[in-house]
């Protein structure tokens, strides 16, 4: 609705929320990069970029292929989840499992048989309009009272 976005506490609320979700980014990615740098990620098979993503890739047994296409799926499943309990230990043990979410790719080409899974930070709160628009909506009234202020005296 319209009055949401001319709402001042709901615009304070998600700017509140934006900065939080943005300090609890830069302490995640500080804690990625720290263990990049030391090379803790390369020991336990995870690599990362300068964003604070961690990568895994994962090879599945080409003898999957032969399974159904339903179970198939089942069956890769099944295998990641037991792969990635090893992970799960680990981000937990770094304290930052509460702040991650994972996606994955199947990558089935000549060479490789598996999946790609991405870790990166969990925004729930923050998105660029969330952020801006407050900014953009506060100032614009702090612009119309000194504007006002000014022309009365």
């Amino acid at each position: 609705m319209i009055l949401n976005y001319l709402n001042p506490v709901k615009q304070y609320n998600h700017l509140l929320d934006s900065i939080d979700d943005l300090s609890k980014f830069k302490k995640y990615k500080k804690i990625v990069l720290d263990l990049t740098r030391d090379g803790s990620l390369e020991r336990i098979g995870l690599s990362s970029d300068v964003e604070g993503n961690m990568y895994i890739g994962i090879d599945l047994n080409p003898e999957l292929l032969l399974y159904s296409e339903t179970s198939k799926e089942t069956v890769e499943l099944k295998m990641i989840s037991e792969k990635m309990l090893k992970y799960t230990d680990y981000l937990t043990k770094q304290g930052i499992i509460d702040f991650i979410k994972v996606d994955y790719d199947r990558v089935k080409n000549d060479t490789f048989y598996g999946y790609v899974i991405q870790i990166s930070f969990n925004f729930t709160k923050y998105t660029k309009f969330n952020l801006f628009y407050p900014i953009g909506y506060f100032l614009t009234i702090i612009s119309s009272i000194v504007v006002s202020l000014a022309y009365i005296f």
